[in-house]
């Protein structure tokens, strides 16, 4: 067996091409033998682990790489199947087991694929325990490639279902239209199913994975499908999930596509408004429009800012006692949902708290600033510091914008891109300058 390079986690896990490293088998059967040496540390009895996916085609061949490895360390696999990453969050802090392991790529096409591992709490695992993970995968060589024994657990979904039933006592969603666009992955199947229970009309968009038509065309990245569903059916909300369902936008019922900054508004303002927001403040990322600030700001709200990153949010909740903070991208995090992104519990509580009035008009105090966004590709990651060209352009860009505006560079935790982005108080000032920036990136460190 050849020897590898420690497998490198990134912000969401281990994500890459299927079948390059490292989402190679051997590498895969090595992360799973390290997950299982380290739970075995513990002692006590048998040790579980359950594991999904988010429907792409290269699911079966990880799982059975990742369960060749756990099972030379004595652990026991259930496989959920295709499911979203909350649900799989879920099962694995509320059923006896150990760690989950979830098989998705989120937003990245079909051929790529990735890992998330979890907590026995539900939580992603911590850095220092993937750093451990990483080592470990280099030392172990599991002697023998046996057939693992993998036990079918997709029953226990149901758990997930009864959980969200039961955070919605009173939510009843007869004669209301509700939309949904599934991405192809994770969601196709629950997400229907569980609006129903709730009594909507359903029309579902992108909800037939066939393994490779995942987020192709559809889901979060591309609601402009969903929005022309809703004009089409007349539907009272739209809800896009991507590919493994932790992140949800969504569309008002006139077509007006809302990301996470809008839902931070409105629930921020609404839970001030009631008296349960701790600290009178939220959480959101440096990638959140300056509107959402100005829009909070005129209700009595704070923001506090963090990182790119749902693990940053999660951590600045737990430290400031918040009761929701998230991301542009769609990742919403609830104090009274576990601190899980959860693209369809964000949708059914949207759906409770707009009630029979419009979504657009529970949305309308947000104002968004003019925002572009630009991914340059990129050939390394040298510190945007230390790259005098960009320095000095940055410096220009933020000259001109002054205290109306705001310029981001950052690279891409997934993938090897350069992220450029401006917001200013009119589109045309927002367009020319982040052409400018990014064309400074691309001669300095664009990918050939």
């Amino acid at each position: 067996m050849s020897k590898i390079d420690p497998p490198k986690f990134g912000t969401d896990g281990l994500r890459g091409r299927a079948g390059d490293a490292p989402m190679d088998p051997e590498t895969l059967r090595r992360v799973g033998c390290a997950l299982g040496v380290l739970l075995q540390r513990s002692g006590g009895e048998q040790k579980r682990v359950l594991v999904g996916n988010d429907g792409r085609e290269s699911a079966g061949w990880i799982l059975e790489a990742l369960a060749q490895g756990l099972t030379a360390a004595e652990v026991a696999i259930g496989d959920v199947g295709l499911c979203t990453t909350p649900a799989l969050a879920f099962l694995t802090r509320t059923q006896p087991c150990d760690a989950g392991v979830m098989i998705s790529a989120s937003h990245n096409p079909a051929h790529d694929n990735g890992i998330k591992i979890f907590a026995v709490d539900g939580t992603k695992l911590r850095d220092e325990h993937e750093a451990e993970i990483a080592n470990l995968a280099v030392e172990l060589r599991p002697a023998v490639v046996r057939t693992p024994r993998v036990r079918d657990r997709a029953d226990l979904l149901v758990k997930y279902e009864e959980q969200l039933a039961e955070a919605f006592p009173s939510l009843d969603l007869g004669g209301r239209k509700v939309c949904i666009d599934a991405a192809n992955g994770g969601g196709s199947l629950l997400a229907p199913r569980l609006l129903r229970a709730f009594g909507a009309e359903v029309v579902e968009i992108a909800c037939e994975p066939d393994g490779n038509n995942i987020n192709d065309g559809t889901g979060a990245l591309h609601p402009e499908v969903l929005a022309a569903a809703v004009r089409e059916h007349g539907a009272a909300l739209g809800i896009c999930l991507d590919g493994d369902g932790d992140r949800g936008i969504f569309v008002d019922e006139l077509g007006t596509v809302r990301d996470g900054d809008d839902v931070l508004s409105l629930f921020g303002r609404a839970l001030h408004q009631r008296g349960e927001l701790p600290g009178d403040r939220i959480v959101a990322t440096v990638m959140s429009n300056l509107g959402l600030h100005k829009a909070l700001r005129e209700a009595g709200v704070g923001v506090h800012v963090t990182p790119v990153g749902d693990r940053n949010v999660f951590l600045a909740m737990q430290q400031l006692g918040c009761a929701i903070g998230g991301e542009q991208s769609g990742h919403i995090l609830f104090r009274d949902h576990h601190l899980t992104g959860d693209g369809l519990y964000t949708g059914l509580r949207l759906l409770q708290q707009i009630g029979q009035g419009p979504a657009s008009a529970a949305f309308a105090a947000f104002h968004r600033f003019p925002q572009r966004l630009v991914n340059v590709p990129v050939r390394s990651k040298p510190d945007l510091d230390s790259v005098p060209a960009i320095v000095a352009k940055k410096a220009a860009v933020e000259r001109e914008l002054g205290d109306d505006g705001r310029l981001l560079l950052r690279y891409s935790g997934t993938e090897p891109k350069c992220r450029v982005m401006v917001e200013a108080q009119d589109a045309a000032t927002c367009a020319r300058l982040v052409d400018e920036m990014a064309a400074v990136v691309k001669a300095e460190l664009g990918a050939s």
